[in-house]
């Protein structure tokens, strides 16, 4: 005995199962690329600064110290900037690319839907 509708249910079901396992195998890879960018972010860092102290303690004056205090104060703003931006815009990437296959299964859905109305 076939009950109607029934396997429309259960392929239903299987597809936002199958969904959901590669949405979730798509944010995996994407923290991985995330965490990456942050190890690297961090050893950039961990080298700037090292090179920034190097640089304040070999100045012989009051006068350049300050001139290369604000030099790397803006140059510092400007690399924060820079970095919070493709931190973000990786960011997005990661959200946007786990989260399609879960849109597709909404939209699948609410396709169904109309169709049953």
């Amino acid at each position: 005995m076939k009950i109607d509708g029934f396997d429309k249910f259960v392929s239903l079901g299987k597809e936002n199962a199958d969904a959901v396992v590669k949405s979730s195998t798509v944010a995996m890879k994407g923290f991985e690329e995330l965490a990456k960018a942050s190890q690297a972010y961090v050893t950039t860092s961990t080298e700037k600064a090292d090179a920034i102290m190097k640089a304040l303690f070999a100045v012989k004056t009051p006068a350049e110290f300050f001139d290369l205090q604000g030099k790397l104060a803006r140059e510092s703003v400007e690399t924060a900037i820079s970095d919070s931006r493709k931190f973000a815009e990786l960011t997005q990437t990661v959200v946007t690319a786990a989260l399609e296959p879960i849109n597709a299964r909404v939209a699948a859905f609410q396709s169904l839907v109309k169709q049953a109305a």
